[in-house]
Protein backbone atom coordinates (compact mmCIF):
# COMPACT_ATOMS: atom_id res chain seq x y z
CA UNK A 1 0.00 0.00 0.00
CA UNK A 2 1.59 3.78 -0.49
CA UNK A 3 2.19 5.41 1.84
CA UNK A 4 0.44 9.30 1.67
CA UNK A 5 2.36 12.33 1.88
CA UNK A 6 0.80 13.84 5.59
CA UNK A 7 -1.00 16.91 3.53
CA UNK A 8 -2.69 14.36 0.90
CA UNK A 9 -4.02 12.27 3.98
CA UNK A 10 -5.42 15.12 5.63
CA UNK A 11 -6.78 17.06 2.90
CA UNK A 12 -8.93 14.30 1.92
CA UNK A 13 -9.57 12.83 5.11
CA UNK A 14 -10.54 15.91 6.93
CA UNK A 15 -10.91 18.91 4.80
CA UNK A 16 -12.59 17.73 1.82
CA UNK A 17 -14.22 14.98 3.54
CA UNK A 18 -13.26 12.04 0.97
CA UNK A 19 -13.08 14.18 -2.00
CA UNK A 20 -16.34 13.04 -4.05
CA UNK A 21 -14.96 10.02 -4.95
CA UNK A 22 -18.70 9.05 -6.40
CA UNK A 23 -19.14 11.20 -9.38
CA UNK A 24 -23.01 11.62 -9.04
CA UNK A 25 -22.81 12.02 -5.18
CA UNK A 26 -23.90 15.30 -3.89
CA UNK A 27 -23.42 16.78 0.19
CA UNK A 28 -26.00 15.38 2.51
CA UNK A 29 -28.50 16.95 4.60
CA UNK A 30 -28.05 16.56 8.30
CA UNK A 31 -31.76 16.16 8.21
CA UNK A 32 -31.05 12.89 5.81
CA UNK A 33 -27.92 11.70 7.62
CA UNK A 34 -30.20 8.98 9.88
CA UNK A 35 -32.03 6.91 7.33
CA UNK A 36 -29.15 7.15 5.25
CA UNK A 37 -27.31 5.19 7.61
CA UNK A 38 -30.44 2.67 7.94
CA UNK A 39 -29.93 1.75 4.05
CA UNK A 40 -26.37 1.07 4.59
CA UNK A 41 -27.15 -1.21 7.98
CA UNK A 42 -29.45 -3.32 5.64
CA UNK A 43 -28.12 -3.09 2.30
CA UNK A 44 -24.51 -2.81 2.55
CA UNK A 45 -23.48 -4.59 5.88
CA UNK A 46 -25.39 -7.66 5.06
CA UNK A 47 -23.47 -8.55 2.18
CA UNK A 48 -19.76 -8.51 4.48
CA UNK A 49 -21.48 -9.68 7.56
CA UNK A 50 -21.02 -6.67 9.86
CA UNK A 51 -22.51 -5.94 12.80
CA UNK A 52 -23.22 -2.88 13.43
CA UNK A 53 -21.15 -1.15 16.26
CA UNK A 54 -19.16 -4.41 16.52
CA UNK A 55 -17.71 -4.44 12.80
CA UNK A 56 -18.86 -1.56 11.97
CA UNK A 57 -19.73 1.96 12.93
CA UNK A 58 -19.68 5.73 11.84
CA UNK A 59 -16.53 7.96 12.54
CA UNK A 60 -15.65 11.34 11.99
CA UNK A 61 -18.17 13.73 11.84
CA UNK A 62 -21.45 11.73 11.57
CA UNK A 63 -24.29 13.87 13.20
CA UNK A 64 -21.62 15.93 14.83
CA UNK A 65 -22.65 18.94 12.74
CA UNK A 66 -25.17 21.83 12.84
CA UNK A 67 -28.96 21.67 10.91
CA UNK A 68 -27.58 24.19 8.63
CA UNK A 69 -24.51 22.41 7.54
CA UNK A 70 -23.66 19.31 4.72
CA UNK A 71 -21.99 16.22 5.10
CA UNK A 72 -20.05 15.68 2.09
CA UNK A 73 -20.15 11.83 2.64
CA UNK A 74 -20.76 9.44 5.54
CA UNK A 75 -16.88 7.54 7.28
CA UNK A 76 -17.22 4.17 8.14
CA UNK A 77 -14.61 2.33 9.91
CA UNK A 78 -14.90 -1.72 8.88
CA UNK A 79 -13.07 -4.46 10.74
CA UNK A 80 -10.88 -5.46 8.07
CA UNK A 81 -10.55 -8.77 10.06
CA UNK A 82 -14.49 -9.51 10.28
CA UNK A 83 -14.95 -9.20 6.39
CA UNK A 84 -12.18 -11.82 5.74
CA UNK A 85 -12.80 -14.01 8.45
CA UNK A 86 -16.41 -13.94 6.94
CA UNK A 87 -15.62 -14.29 3.63
CA UNK A 88 -12.57 -17.05 4.13
CA UNK A 89 -9.78 -14.72 2.38
CA UNK A 90 -6.78 -12.75 4.05
CA UNK A 91 -7.12 -9.61 4.91
CA UNK A 92 -4.63 -8.28 1.63
CA UNK A 93 -7.46 -9.69 -0.10
CA UNK A 94 -10.60 -7.75 1.33
CA UNK A 95 -10.12 -4.42 -0.25
CA UNK A 96 -10.62 -6.12 -3.41
CA UNK A 97 -13.46 -8.68 -2.24
CA UNK A 98 -15.32 -5.48 -0.88
CA UNK A 99 -15.05 -3.81 -4.86
CA UNK A 100 -16.10 -6.99 -6.45
CA UNK A 101 -18.93 -7.58 -4.07
CA UNK A 102 -20.85 -4.13 -3.95
CA UNK A 103 -20.07 -3.82 -7.84
CA UNK A 104 -21.87 -7.27 -8.53
CA UNK A 105 -25.02 -6.12 -6.02
CA UNK A 106 -25.31 -2.42 -8.68
CA UNK A 107 -23.47 -0.46 -6.47
CA UNK A 108 -20.78 2.32 -8.35
CA UNK A 109 -17.64 1.93 -6.10
CA UNK A 110 -13.97 3.86 -6.09
CA UNK A 111 -11.21 1.83 -4.46
CA UNK A 112 -8.49 3.86 -2.94
CA UNK A 113 -6.02 1.99 -1.87
CA UNK A 114 -4.07 4.42 -0.42
CA UNK A 115 -6.27 5.05 2.30
CA UNK A 116 -7.55 1.41 2.90
CA UNK A 117 -11.00 2.27 1.74
CA UNK A 118 -13.98 1.89 -0.87
CA UNK A 119 -15.83 4.88 -1.77
CA UNK A 120 -19.34 3.53 -2.44
CA UNK A 121 -22.98 5.64 -3.58
CA UNK A 122 -26.21 4.89 -2.22
CA UNK A 123 -29.53 6.36 -2.66
CA UNK A 124 -29.54 9.14 0.26
CA UNK A 125 -32.63 8.02 2.52
CA UNK A 126 -32.45 4.56 0.63
CA UNK A 127 -34.91 6.65 -1.87
CA UNK A 128 -33.11 6.99 -6.00
CA UNK A 129 -34.93 10.31 -6.35
CA UNK A 130 -33.30 11.87 -3.76
CA UNK A 131 -29.67 11.49 -5.10
CA UNK A 132 -26.78 9.67 -4.36
CA UNK A 133 -25.09 9.89 -0.81
CA UNK A 134 -21.22 8.92 -1.08
CA UNK A 135 -20.38 5.96 2.11
CA UNK A 136 -16.49 5.65 2.83
CA UNK A 137 -15.76 2.50 4.41
CA UNK A 138 -12.79 2.64 5.92
CA UNK A 139 -10.65 -1.11 6.46
CA UNK A 140 -9.08 -0.88 9.98
CA UNK A 141 -7.46 -3.19 12.13
CA UNK A 142 -8.51 -1.64 15.51
CA UNK A 143 -11.85 -0.15 15.66
CA UNK A 144 -10.88 1.67 19.18
CA UNK A 145 -8.18 3.10 17.28
CA UNK A 146 -9.90 4.19 13.98
CA UNK A 147 -12.90 6.10 16.95
CA UNK A 148 -9.85 7.66 18.40
CA UNK A 149 -7.79 8.81 15.81
CA UNK A 150 -11.17 9.70 13.34
CA UNK A 151 -12.47 11.71 16.03
CA UNK A 152 -13.92 15.27 15.46
CA UNK A 153 -15.39 17.24 17.74
CA UNK A 154 -19.56 17.64 17.98
CA UNK A 155 -19.98 21.09 16.92
CA UNK A 156 -23.88 20.96 18.00
CA UNK A 157 -21.85 21.17 21.81
CA UNK A 158 -19.44 23.86 20.84
CA UNK A 159 -17.11 21.04 21.72
CA UNK A 160 -13.89 22.81 19.66
CA UNK A 161 -13.58 26.05 17.46
CA UNK A 162 -11.69 23.86 15.31
CA UNK A 163 -12.05 20.18 13.18
CA UNK A 164 -10.54 17.28 14.53
CA UNK A 165 -7.33 18.21 12.04
CA UNK A 166 -6.03 20.56 13.75
CA UNK A 167 -5.83 18.01 17.44
CA UNK A 168 -4.53 15.13 14.88
CA UNK A 169 -1.58 18.01 13.47
CA UNK A 170 -0.62 18.64 17.03
CA UNK A 171 -0.56 15.47 18.17
CA UNK A 172 1.27 14.04 15.53
CA UNK A 173 3.36 16.63 15.78
CA UNK A 174 3.99 15.61 19.86
CA UNK A 175 4.89 11.93 18.91
CA UNK A 176 7.13 12.61 15.62
CA UNK A 177 9.64 14.97 17.95
CA UNK A 178 9.03 13.20 21.69
CA UNK A 179 11.52 10.51 21.38
CA UNK A 180 13.52 11.40 17.99
CA UNK A 181 17.40 10.46 17.71
CA UNK A 182 20.44 10.42 15.38
CA UNK A 183 21.03 6.88 14.71
CA UNK A 184 24.20 7.59 12.31
CA UNK A 185 26.44 11.02 11.83
CA UNK A 186 29.53 12.41 10.28
CA UNK A 187 32.76 12.95 11.99
CA UNK A 188 31.91 16.85 11.35
CA UNK A 189 28.09 16.29 13.89
CA UNK A 190 26.08 16.59 10.92
CA UNK A 191 22.87 13.56 11.32
CA UNK A 192 22.70 10.95 8.21
CA UNK A 193 20.25 9.03 9.57
CA UNK A 194 17.75 9.32 12.57
CA UNK A 195 14.51 7.58 13.86
CA UNK A 196 11.36 8.40 15.20
CA UNK A 197 7.68 7.74 16.13
CA UNK A 198 5.29 8.76 13.51
CA UNK A 199 1.51 8.42 13.39
CA UNK A 200 0.22 6.90 10.72
CA UNK A 201 -3.98 7.16 10.56
CA UNK A 202 -5.00 3.99 9.52
CA UNK A 203 -2.87 1.55 11.36
CA UNK A 204 -0.99 3.38 14.44
CA UNK A 205 2.26 4.62 15.76
CA UNK A 206 5.50 3.24 13.95
CA UNK A 207 8.78 3.56 14.40
CA UNK A 208 10.56 4.44 11.20
CA UNK A 209 14.25 4.94 10.24
CA UNK A 210 14.71 8.06 7.90
CA UNK A 211 17.77 9.13 6.16
CA UNK A 212 19.49 11.92 4.35
CA UNK A 213 21.71 10.42 2.12
CA UNK A 214 21.39 10.53 -1.12
CA UNK A 215 23.37 9.47 -4.27
CA UNK A 216 25.88 12.48 -4.07
CA UNK A 217 25.94 13.14 -0.44
CA UNK A 218 23.18 14.86 2.11
CA UNK A 219 19.99 16.35 1.05
CA UNK A 220 17.77 18.52 2.64
CA UNK A 221 14.81 15.88 2.65
CA UNK A 222 14.97 12.65 4.62
CA UNK A 223 13.95 9.45 3.00
CA UNK A 224 12.13 6.63 4.52
CA UNK A 225 14.34 3.61 5.09
CA UNK A 226 11.05 1.00 4.56
CA UNK A 227 13.11 -1.68 5.95
CA UNK A 228 13.54 -0.48 9.24
CA UNK A 229 9.40 0.57 10.05
CA UNK A 230 8.46 -1.18 13.66
CA UNK A 231 5.04 -1.18 14.48
CA UNK A 232 4.85 0.33 18.34
CA UNK A 233 1.04 0.30 19.12
CA UNK A 234 -2.64 1.19 17.87
CA UNK A 235 -4.11 1.59 21.28
CA UNK A 236 -5.45 4.50 22.72
CA UNK A 237 -4.02 4.83 26.10
CA UNK A 238 -0.46 3.80 24.88
CA UNK A 239 -0.44 7.01 22.67
CA UNK A 240 -1.50 9.03 25.23
CA UNK A 241 0.92 7.90 27.23
CA UNK A 242 3.20 7.97 24.80
CA UNK A 243 2.50 11.80 24.16
CA UNK A 244 1.19 13.20 27.92
CA UNK A 245 2.34 10.16 30.20
CA UNK A 246 0.32 7.50 32.28
CA UNK A 247 -1.59 10.36 34.04
CA UNK A 248 -3.73 11.71 31.04
CA UNK A 249 -6.17 9.47 29.92
CA UNK A 250 -7.84 9.41 25.72
CA UNK A 251 -10.52 11.08 26.97
CA UNK A 252 -8.80 14.31 27.87
CA UNK A 253 -6.95 14.54 24.54
CA UNK A 254 -10.21 14.56 21.80
CA UNK A 255 -9.69 18.46 20.80
CA UNK A 256 -7.46 20.54 19.97
CA UNK A 257 -8.00 23.07 22.69
CA UNK A 258 -7.14 20.58 25.38
CA UNK A 259 -4.25 19.20 23.89
CA UNK A 260 -2.78 22.81 23.62
CA UNK A 261 -3.53 23.51 26.83
CA UNK A 262 -1.17 20.27 28.25
CA UNK A 263 1.24 21.40 25.77
CA UNK A 264 1.92 24.67 27.28
CA UNK A 265 1.88 23.46 30.96
CA UNK A 266 4.66 23.92 32.51
CA UNK A 267 4.64 20.13 34.05
CA UNK A 268 4.47 19.15 29.90
CA UNK A 269 6.76 15.84 30.08
CA UNK A 270 8.12 16.78 26.57
CA UNK A 271 8.93 20.32 27.03
CA UNK A 272 12.58 19.87 26.21
CA UNK A 273 11.35 19.24 22.63
CA UNK A 274 8.88 22.44 22.88
CA UNK A 275 10.81 24.05 19.71
CA UNK A 276 11.05 21.04 17.81
CA UNK A 277 7.21 20.27 18.05
CA UNK A 278 6.36 23.93 17.10
CA UNK A 279 8.35 23.74 14.02
CA UNK A 280 7.15 20.04 13.13
CA UNK A 281 3.28 21.71 14.08
CA UNK A 282 4.24 24.92 11.57
CA UNK A 283 5.27 22.36 8.69
CA UNK A 284 2.07 20.79 9.13
CA UNK A 285 0.27 23.33 8.86
CA UNK A 286 1.93 25.31 6.18
CA UNK A 287 1.48 21.83 3.65
CA UNK A 288 -2.48 21.28 4.35
CA UNK A 289 -2.58 25.25 3.71
CA UNK A 290 -5.18 25.59 6.46
CA UNK A 291 -5.52 28.73 9.16
CA UNK A 292 -3.33 28.47 12.10
CA UNK A 293 -5.17 28.36 15.35
CA UNK A 294 -5.78 30.99 17.03
CA UNK A 295 -4.32 30.09 20.55
CA UNK A 296 -1.37 29.54 18.46
CA UNK A 297 -1.02 33.27 16.90
CA UNK A 298 -1.46 34.60 19.84
CA UNK A 299 1.17 32.73 21.88
CA UNK A 300 3.61 32.55 19.52
CA UNK A 301 3.00 35.44 17.37
CA UNK A 302 6.58 35.04 15.67
CA UNK A 303 6.19 31.78 15.03
CA UNK A 304 4.72 31.80 11.02
CA UNK A 305 6.65 34.64 10.00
Amino acid sequence: MRLLKFAEFVNEMFLNEGGNAIEDARPIKQSEIDKTYDYVKKEIFPLFGLRPDLDATPIGSFKKKLDDQTSGDIDIACSIEAIAGNAGITMNEVLDHIEEVLQKAGFSTKKVKGFNQISVGVPIEGDPKKGTAQIDLMLTANMEWSKFMYHSPDFREEESKYKGMYRNVLLMSIVSECKKEATKKLETGETVEYKQYVIRLESGIWEVGKSFMGAKGLVKSAKLLHDQDKFVTSTPEAVTEIAFGSTVLPSEIMTFEEIWKKFEDPKFIHRDRKDAILKRFKDYILSCKVPVPIEVSETYPNLFN
